[in-house]
């Protein structure tokens, strides 16, 4: 037993240096497959956060990634999708923007009316026309509720459509 115990830790040894070579193959594989998703995978996807970033600290209002969104695979969809993403986040901000604006105009026209109405009203000391003025101040403040009115169920529509799955 003794002798052949000597014979067993060379028979391993010789083993053991025949495995070096397929350990330093599969690590080798392991560092070029690690690279490949690297350059394939993470560093796309980096790209593409950081392009999401850009939209969301610098107020951009869209991204052009034309390397990423040729791509077949599913991070050239993902890009496409950030892409219409943002497109579409684009097109609801210019809307907003107009729907403001519209709004602000609809608001002045009764309120400058109402303004015209008050400054005249102390000016005219007729009992027909101050009746007429003050008409006229209570069609505009009805106009002004219907619209603020008009306004905040808009908003709610959109708020409630919004939340709504497609």
């Amino acid at each position: 037993l003794t002798l052949e115990a000597g014979d067993v830790d060379q028979i391993l040894g010789a083993q053991r240096r025949a495995l070096v070579p397929f350990a330093l193959v599969a690590l080798a594989v392991n560092l070029l497959a690690s690279l490949l998703l690297h350059l394939f995978v993470a560093r796309p996807v980096m790209r593409l956060s950081a392009a999401a970033d850009q939209v969301r600290l610098q107020r951009a209002r869209a991204i052009s990634l034309p390397d990423l969104e040729d791509r077949k695979d599913e991070i050239g969809d993902l890009a496409r999708s950030l892409e219409s993403m943002t497109e579409t986040l684009s097109a609801r901000m210019d809307a907003i923007e107009r729907f403001a604006a519209d709004v602000a105009h609809e608001i002045k026209n009764p309120l400058t009316s109402i303004r015209s109405a008050l400054e005249t009203l102390d000016l005219v000391k007729d009992k027909d026309k101050r009746d007429r003025l003050t008409v006229v101040l209570q069609q505009d403040v009805r106009r002004l509720d219907r619209l603020i009115t008009d306004i905040s169920n808009a908003s709610r529509l959109d708020a409630e459509l919004s939340r709504d799955r497609p």
